[in-house]
């Protein structure tokens, strides 16, 4: 059975590129931007299948600081172009209704960034009440939670209006985080009550909507990028870029002995120095690649288990609980009792 973490903590060369370019309309040099978040300026002119999410994570923050903008995932979700979810985005515009779009988006989301869940449920309504629905994310990683998050939401609500042709306000948006001191571009993006510290983070809106026809529909380019889309997920699932491929070696080794960087290049029938150049192409040093996959791989145990703290740090491969509460609030800012007790649900 495939390990849920696999696929995690990555993202795909088009999303990456939608940031670069967003950035640089604003104003930054990619050459500065990608010295600043320690990346080598060579991966401007290459194009990985995949790019660690850890590097993504870290050009969003230097993103932050050389524009000073606080809500930049919201304005990255504002400007979001269908090319930024490459074949997916233009999937879902080709799809008959909202409903097909939504329900492409969440099985194909990890052809885009498996930086989160995607989910799409019924909402509880008051009594005679008009039906709702909840699509939701939840990400799978603590650092810039309230970055992607605001990203991830601002972009379905851009994206949604884009192919609906529908310039209309969600019922009502929740956040996971705390509310920032300055709320007034959640209210002009999302123009609806927007809650935050709230068990999940979700958009609100009215089930009738999933039935909208969209305009660009076409049956035929739908079925041809649908086939594609699912090869595209089947190649991401068998580990066909380099980064998956390294993860699956290495969750099978961190329960069983300590990772090393030899042991998985000779696995993958590389160089150690050969791994350690294709990491850094998609973003990562071997170490950071390490703990990424740990990370993910103890808030799976986390919200997924009830393992103790002791049989986590096991299978994560520390060799003791303190050595893996110590990363954790290096991780996360808090413990792992904490981080349970505040999950949704």
């Amino acid at each position: 059975m495939e390990h849920p973490v696999l696929l995690a903590g990555s993202v795909s060369a088009a999303y990456l590129q939608g940031l670069i370019a967003y950035l640089q309309r604003q104003g930054v040099e990619p050459a500065v931007l990608l010295a600043r978040a320690r990346l080598p300026s060579e991966l401007l002119g290459q194009h990985p299948q995949r790019m660690a999410a850890s590097a993504y994570l870290r050009l969003l923050e230097e993103g932050m600081r050389l524009t000073g903008d606080d809500c930049l995932g919201l304005h990255l979700g504002e400007a979001v172009r269908p090319g930024d979810y490459g074949v997916l985005g233009h999937l879902l515009m080709s799809c008959a209704t909202l409903a097909d779009a939504l329900h492409r988006q969440a099985r194909y989301a990890a052809l885009v960034g498996s930086l989160g869940q995607v989910g799409l449920d019924d909402e509880p309504t008051c009594d005679g009440g008009e039906a709702l629905v909840a699509h939701s994310w939840q990400p799978l990683l603590v650092q810039q939670q309230r970055q992607l998050s605001e990203e991830t939401l601002a972009g379905w609500v851009s994206f949604g209006r884009w192919i609906s042709g529908l310039d209309i306000a969600p019922v009502q948006v929740r956040f996971q985080h705390a509310a920032p001191v300055d709320i007034r571009e959640h209210q002009r993006i999302f123009r609806c009550p927007v809650l935050f510290e709230q068990p999940d983070n979700a958009l609100v809106f009215p089930k009738r909507l999933l039935s909208v026809a969209l305009g660009q529909a076409d049956a035929q380019v739908s079925g041809m990028l649908d086939a594609y889309a699912d090869r595209l997920l089947g190649e991401l699932r068998q580990g066909a870029s380099l980064l998956e491929r390294a993860r699956r070696i290495l969750l099978a080794q961190l329960a069983e002995q300590r990772p090393e960087l030899h042991a998985i290049a000779e696995a993958l029938a590389l160089s150690p120095r050969t791994l350690q150049r294709r990491l850094g192409e998609a973003g990562v040093s071997f170490n950071q690649f390490v703990d990424e996959t740990r990370q993910l791989l103890t808030l799976h145990y986390l919200r997924e288990t009830s393992l103790a703290l002791e049989d986590i740090a096991l299978r994560v491969g520390f060799s003791e609980p303190a050595s893996l509460l110590r990363a954790f609030r290096r991780w996360t800012g808090r413990s792992p009792g904490e981080y349970r007790r505040h999950l949704p649900g």
